[in-house]
């Protein structure tokens, strides 16, 4: 039998042999397997001192806890130094970027004090100047004051001037306006130029005349005439009105002709009212407004009779614009003159026996023919102005032939044309004619050229021969 193998100091490696363990570890460092007896092989004392291999055991697992908690330690510092590495590489991207966001700053710190440097360099320079500079303007600003100083003396020296120049020119202002109207007033008297010529005068009246034949015209056209009894009072008080403005033998005829058929005599009579009232429109001097008709043409009379021709026309010219100006404040001037004549023709109407009354032929009067009794009076006025104001080499003044008057183939125009009727008296004027008279050179006495532009032309009391009549009187 053999003898039992005892292990030497010099054996050891069979102790280690028999402590095999199929339990194995990682090296930590290299990551490789190893026999966990390798680890913890017991020393060669352990053998010699005879423990028991239950107690080696148990030596065994205490220490593989031990080493296995130090394995999970070890695990677990593993991980912190991993998470450290990763901490250590993001702080030093961290500290690599702070870096160089640091050098970034020492650089554009760097940058700044230089720039401050260069700001404090360039300021001291300009403080430097403006000290230079506020020095020279402190110098100008006094040469300045001076000259201000003395161009104050000299603005107060050249006001006191222009003041006395001023009133000097103020004075002259005064003295040349004062001249200027005492030559406007010498050459009002002193021009003989007329504004119209008597051609153009001798147009505006035959306007006029054409004007009045055609409304008389259309107004006898346009009424009927029968004597009703109803109508008597108001024909006899026509014939009266009648009788005193166009005279006897015009009434009569009104009031006893028939003029149903034919109203001639009826357009006649209108006509002859209406030329002797823009008759007086031509020749008034302040339409009645002052008053002073009379007074201011034996004024003027004696002012032609001892002055020129130029001082008086220009008189009589001033003397009617600014009478008339006076006269014609009033706004109803116009419409006063057309409701007069308006009347007027209708009472020759209702006195030559209209089948309408008074007022019902006043009423259809003025809204057919008031636009045209209004144009009348416009042109009357115009040749007012015309004759009384615009012509002051001589003197103009509308004709006409007074009812009763004989007639004058010299002086007048029978409205029918005939020729040979000399000595007929005359019923009423149609149509106005237009004078002349011209002061001459000044001599002892006053003498005057006359000359008739043009005749008025006349209706006789022959005009109603052959005319039915009837036996009505007013």
């Amino acid at each position: 039998m053999p003898e039992p193998h005892v292990a030497s100091n010099r054996e050891p490696h069979r102790v280690v042999d028999m402590l095999w363990l199929p339990n194995t570890t990682m090296d930590v460092s290299t990551g490789s397997h190893w026999p966990l007896v390798k680890i913890v092989a017991l020393p060669a004392a352990v053998a010699t001192v005879g423990l028991g291999l239950k107690e080696l055991e148990c030596r065994i697992a205490d220490l593989n806890d031990r080493l296995r908690k130090s394995e999970n330690e070890k695990n677990a510092l593993n991980d912190e130094v991993r998470k450290f590495k990763a901490e250590i590489i993001r702080l030093s991207s961290t500290i690599q970027k702070a870096n160089e966001e640091n050098s970034k700053l020492k650089q554009a710190l760097r940058q700044e004090q230089d720039a401050k440097v260069g700001a404090h360099r360039t300021l001291e320079k300009e403080k430097k100047e403006g000290e230079r500079a506020r020095g020279a303007h402190q110098q100008e600003v006094g040469t300045l004051k001076q000259q201000l100083e003395a161009k104050k003396a000299e603005t107060a020296e050249a006001r006191g001037e222009l003041q006395r120049s001023q009133s000097k020119l103020t004075e002259v202002t005064t003295l040349l306006e004062t001249r200027t109207r005492e030559l406007k007033g010498a050459q009002v008297f002193l021009t003989t130029a007329d504004a119209v010529s008597g051609a153009e005068v001798i147009s505006h009246v035959d306007a006029l005349n054409a004007e009045i034949l055609q409304t008389c015209a259309f107004i006898s056209d346009s009424f009927d005439f029968a004597r009703k009894p109803e109508h008597a009072d108001e024909i006899k008080e026509g014939c009266t009105r009648i009788s005193d403005l166009m005279g006897n033998s015009m009434t009569h005829l009104l009031s006893t002709v028939q003029h149903t058929a034919d109203p001639l005599l009826v357009q006649i009579a209108l006509q002859g009212a209406t030329v002797e009232f823009s008759r007086w429109i031509i020749m008034t001097w302040d339409f009645d407004g002052l008053q002073a008709e009379q007074q201011l043409s034996e004024i003027y009379n004696d002012i032609r009779s001892t002055e020129t021709q130029a001082i008086s026309g220009r008189w009589r010219a001033l003397t009617r614009a600014h009478a008339q100006k006076v006269a014609l404040q009033h706004d109803d001037l116009h419409s006063t003159m057309v409701t007069h004549i308006s009347d007027t023709l209708v009472v020759i109407m209702v006195a030559a026996g209209c089948t309408k009354n008074y007022d019902d032929a006043y009423r259809e009067f003025t809204q057919k023919f008031g636009e045209r009794v209004s144009n009348i009076v416009k042109m009357a006025v115009r040749l007012n102005k015309i004759i009384g104001e615009e012509v002051t080499s001589a003197d103009l003044w509308p004709t006409h032939g007074a009812a009763g008057e004989k007639f004058d183939g010299d002086s007048m125009e029978d409205f029918e044309g005939q020729s040979d009727q000399a000595g007929k008296p005359v019923l009423c004027t149609t149509a106005l004619g237009l004078a002349r008279s011209e002061k001459l050179a000044a001599t002892d006495t006053a003498e005057f050229k006359y000359a008739v532009l043009k005749k008025p032309k006349v209706a006789l009391e022959s005009v109603a021969d052959g005319l039915e009549r009837e036996e009505v009187s007013c």
